[in-house]
């Protein structure tokens, strides 16, 4: 029941792929820019950082059903207040509602609940409940749209911002019931379920003294550079290659159909392999997929970066949680990984600035997928020196973080 719980809540993000669904339906009435449009994920993508940082202090300090609870609220709330929008300071508060649902219904609290809950198994069943919010990115756009031609865009939104915030409550109260995590490290364990999947654990404060925090904090930076920054150009560059819109959509909705097979894969194979070996070879294939898309079309079919780019993006979500707990210990992992999707307040509009900026600037975005390859490399040339802090000697950290005693 509680992996059950947890896939239904992370059905929740296949909402996030409403933004590009409602932008011709709003901009048309409105009268606004795509650029003004656009503007919301200013708020979005700042409050899901912040919210990140808080759901996973929550989720440690009070357990995962106040954080689930504001997601699916919040989720109701956005879209209500998306429906009734008429001016852009209505649409950014609706945007930074949409960042707080993402943070209370994303990876950070989810993965508490199921590293508190789950231990044999426990990467297979992270990967089938993340492959939720792939599912239902693939059905909430046609229900938009189905919806918009039966009741228009704005009763369309109320109502699947209602059906879906009241669908995903009771659950959200399941998971947090059923499924606690642990306080934090100071405090007494409420449970012998709780102290057996928690063990010992470093505090924030404490893994931000590590090498291996600012190691994955870079990994996590870099990830999203790439991805969002691919992302929001993907459709344009296929268009580029000499394909039609649609077919450029097509293979759009392919790479994330694989994402979500990617996500059940990486799960099994991560309960088969050390995490930092999972690791490793996650940012491998990353660099890969990077690589191989410098290469289309003349050099490398597209079908291998389709599979290559899927996979690596997907299975992010997967090999994180494992690998933080790894370096951290379980009980602490939220508050931890909360702190590490900081990066995401940065690296999001600093994706999408420099693909878009240099295709402008220069004709081709050559140059920003070379920049991406790059970082790809990077990481993938740090990573090896990331290791189990909790048996590492006080003295590791970082000169210049301070060393501890």
């Amino acid at each position: 029941m509680v992996v059950l719980s947890c896939f239904v809540c992370q059905l929740g993000l296949g909402y996030t792929y409403l933004f590009s669904a409602v932008l011709p339906e709003a901009t048309a009435e409105l009268g606004w820019t795509r650029a003004e449009f656009s503007s919301g994920r200013i708020p979005y993508f700042l409050m899901t950082g912040l919210g990140g940082l808080a759901a996973g202090q929550w989720t440690v300090r009070y357990g995962a059903r106040r954080v689930l609870i504001a997601g699916a609220l919040s989720l109701a709330a956005a879209l209500a207040l998306l429906s009734r929008m008429q001016d852009l300071a209505t649409y950014w508060a609706a945007q930074t509602l949409y960042g707080l649902f993402m943070a209370g219904l994303g990876d950070v609290a989810i993965a508490g609940v199921l590293t508190a809950w789950v231990q044999r198994g426990r990467g297979a069943a992270m990967g089938f409940v993340y492959a939720a919010s792939n599912l239902a990115g693939a059905l909430i756009p046609s229900l938009f749209a189905y919806g918009v031609e039966a009741r228009g865009w704005r009763a369309t939104l109320l109502a699947m911002g209602l059906a879906g915030g009241a669908a995903i409550l009771p659950f959200a109260w399941i998971a947090g019931r059923r499924a606690p995590v642990a306080p934090a490290a100071t405090a007494a364990p409420a449970s012998s379920t709780q102290a057996a999947a928690g063990g010992r654990a470093l505090a924030l404060s404490d893994a931000m003294r590590t090498r291996s925090f600012w190691l994955l904090a870079f990994g996590l930076f870099c990830f999203f550079v790439f991805f969002l920054g691919m992302n929001d150009a993907f459709v344009a560059f296929m268009g580029d290659l000499g394909m039609s819109r649609t077919e450029a959509n097509a293979v759009y909705g392919l790479a994330t159909g694989v994402g979500g097979l990617s996500k059940l894969a990486a799960g099994v194979f991560a309960d088969r392999l050390h995490p930092k070996l999972t690791l490793l070879a996650d940012h491998a294939l990353l660099l890969l997929s990077a690589l191989l898309l410098l290469a289309l079309p003349q050099h490398a079919p597209l079908s291998a970066f389709l599979v290559c780019y899927g996979f690596g993006i997907a299975a992010r979500d997967v090999v994180y949680p494992l690998a933080i707990s790894f370096c951290f210990g379980e009980r602490t992992m939220p508050a931890v990984y909360g702190a590490l999707m900081m990066a995401l307040v940065i690296a999001a509009p600093l994706g999408s600035w420099i693909s878009s900026t240099v295709r402008d600037t220069t004709g081709s975005y050559t140059p920003a997928f070379t920049g991406f390859a790059l970082m790809n490399a990077a990481v993938l040339a740090s990573l090896p020196l990331v290791r189990r802090e909790l048996d590492a000697p006080a003295q590791s950290a970082p000169a210049a973080l301070g060393e501890r005693a």
